[in-house]
């Protein structure tokens, strides 16, 4: 007996139940992008058209400059050429990109920098989903943008919070909201009802949903301000040290089993994430800058996005599964280091 075809509509009402008691309209931006944008186009693919439910709103992320951060080495810059084609990619499969300039310590001289501004420029110019906007850690940065690209959606990035001296409150991110298009909380204030409560546009507000920094880590300032110099000077092996001393004081990175201990770090745990998504919040990020490398971000995107609760777990690993399984397809070309070259006949 033959299985009766059914609807695209059907098929999509048919998978409800996947997010159906976790996160049901939530808005997804995925970091990683002008990193690991292979893998980001080829997971969003998948969900796109063999899932539905769930789909990458926006992706976020920038080339390396003096306008960036880098959480582990610094990265070298990528030839503008495949900055643009990266922005067509997203652009053809309907998905915004989000520049990331996460540095909040710039100097005049950094906000004069002439490839920054062509990364900007390219990204409004390349707009044709009207999804593109610019993050920032800098209210000077955002003001010198305003005032070249007054169309420019400019966000709120949670490194301009990271380094407020003064306490945060949610005053300071309604005042935030009323002078950036979207203000991202920092990770430690997400699971604060008296600063969530008192938002008064929630739907301006993302939330990280995944960052891996310890919850009480006293030197979050310090770390990002140690990462802005090391952008400044990526040669300095003093700063290299400085870095090194400080994570290994606060110990963020030792994983020991016998100690684990549940909330340790800002990974939104299921009842977190729920209680945002019930108290009006709907724009949630998938992080990306503080991994190494993209199965850890690949893992992230399924963890956050899929509902694992007991009765459903066993769909969500084949969802998974699936999906990983699309890079390991037949391709009709080899893999080549030789792949960014043209050869004539010519001699």
């Amino acid at each position: 007996m033959s299985t009766p075809e059914i609807t695209p509509e059907q098929a999509l009402l048919n998978l409800q139940f996947l997010t159906r008691d976790y996160l049901p309209q939530a808005r997804w931006t995925v970091g990683g992008a002008m990193r690991f944008d292979n893998s980001l186009l080829t997971i969003h693919n998948f969900l796109n058209q063999m899932l539905g439910v769930r789909r990458f709103d926006c992706v976020a992320g920038c080339p390396p400059c003096s306008w960036t951060l880098d959480w582990f080495v610094q990265r070298r810059p990528i030839a503008f050429d495949s900055y643009c084609q990266a922005l067509e990619a997203y652009a053809q499969q309907q998905v915004g990109v989000i520049l990331v300039f996460d540095n909040p310590n710039l100097s005049e001289a950094d906000m004069a920098d002439s490839y920054c501004i062509g990364l900007v420029q390219e990204l409004y110019k390349r707009d044709r989903v009207r999804k593109n906007a610019v993050c920032v850690a800098s209210d000077a940065l955002a003001t010198r943008l305003r005032a070249a690209l007054p169309q420019l959606k400019i966000y709120c990035h949670a490194n301009r919070l990271v380094m407020e001296k003064g306490k945060r409150s949610a005053a300071l991110y309604n005042k935030l909201a009323t002078q950036y298009d979207r203000v991202c909380l920092h990770p430690a204030d997400a699971v604060k009802p008296s600063i969530t409560s008192a938002l008064e546009q929630k739907e301006k507000f993302d939330i990280v949903i995944n960052d891996p920094c310890l919850r009480n880590c006293p030197v979050r300032r310090e770390h990002t301000a140690l990462l802005a110099d090391m952008r400044r000077a990526p040669y300095d092996t003093e700063l290299m040290r400085r870095r090194a001393d400080l994570i290994s004081r606060v110990g963020c990175q030792k994983c020991t089993p016998a100690e684990l201990q549940q909330k340790a770090s800002f990974n939104l745990t299921r009842d977190e994430a729920t209680a945002l998504y019930a108290a009006g919040f709907r724009s949630f990020i998938i992080q990306a800058q503080q991994f190494r490398n993209e199965m850890t971000l690949l893992w992230d995107i399924f963890q956050c996005m899929l509902d694992y609760s007991p009765e459903i777990s066993n769909k969500a690993a084949l969802i998974a599964t699936s999906a990983m399984a699309e890079f390991g397809k037949a391709q009709e070309t080899l893999p080549s280091g030789l792949r960014q070259f043209s050869f004539t006949n010519y001699e």
